[in-house]
């Protein structure tokens, strides 16, 4: 039998403001557009509608930059403001190339702009920008436990956002927060020769790279995507630091 796997993108999700309920509203979403959720469905979330529902926004025009931020703006041809705030998330400045400024961020990520980004926040002469939730796990744990409060589904949630990669040009989608799902799936299998193979699969980075298809860059207006058929690990007490590296 063919292995099928589904993805359902929610086109009617409004322009999220901070308070909002995104498991209620992904749920009304579902409903309005005739998406029955599954037990064992996978729903994708942009980071974010989850940060400015958690109002983790940044107004420029209160930042005062540092030396350090001056000179690194000089260098890549950024606003020394944005800079500041890409050192302020940052625990660490790795390198930079050109105009990227490359850095781990506090939640342990490497990632160009420390994750902040100006796109589909507000108008860029607003000088208002986005940063990544503070605790993108508790979050998918939180609209998890929402969901199945409301629908007695048991589903699986994963935070992703786009990020580049150092040896690539450009950007992936990568997951940065999960619930209900292990970070690695472990298989030991045989391969076509019936020899033992045993691997190690970031799956859900491979999720967060499939729905980052369907929600695209620009003015897509899909920030949520249902995957289905998917066969995964469940997990009550995953955590996205499980797959990071060093």
């Amino acid at each position: 039998m063919t292995k099928r796997v589904s993805l359902y993108p929610l086109m009617g999700l409004p322009l999220i403001v901070s308070g909002d309920n995104i498991a209620e509203l992904i749920i009304r979403t579902c409903l309005s557009e005739d998406i029955i959720l599954e037990d064992g469905d996978i729903i994708v979330i942009a980071q974010k509608i989850i940060s400015k529902s958690e109002n983790a926004i940044i107004d420029l025009k209160t930042i005062t930059p540092s030396q350090e931020a001056e000179d690194l703006a000089k260098k890549t041809g950024r606003d020394a403001r944005l800079v500041q705030v890409y050192l302020d998330e940052s625990l660490e400045l790795l390198y930079t190339k050109g105009r990227m400024i490359i850095t781990r961020h506090k939640l342990g990520f490497i990632m160009s702009s420390s994750g902040v980004d100006r796109s589909n926040v507000a108008s860029h002469a607003d000088e208002i920008v986005v940063l990544l939730p503070k605790n993108p796990d508790q979050s998918a744990k939180n609209i998890r436990e929402g969901i199945y409060k409301e629908t007695n589904k048991d589903v699986a949630v994963i935070i992703n956002d786009s990020g580049g990669r150092p040896d690539r040009e450009g950007s992936v989608g990568i997951a940065i927060g999960l619930a209900g799902i292990a970070a690695l799936e472990v298989r030991s299998q045989n391969d076509l020769f019936g020899n033992p193979a045993k691997s190690q699969i970031a799956l859900i980075d491979e999720l967060a790279a499939a729905a980052s298809v369907l929600m695209g860059q620009a003015d897509e207006k899909v920030p949520v995507v249902i995957i289905r058929g998917v066969n995964y690990t469940r997990s009550n007490n995953a955590k996205i630091s499980d797959i990071l590296g060093g």
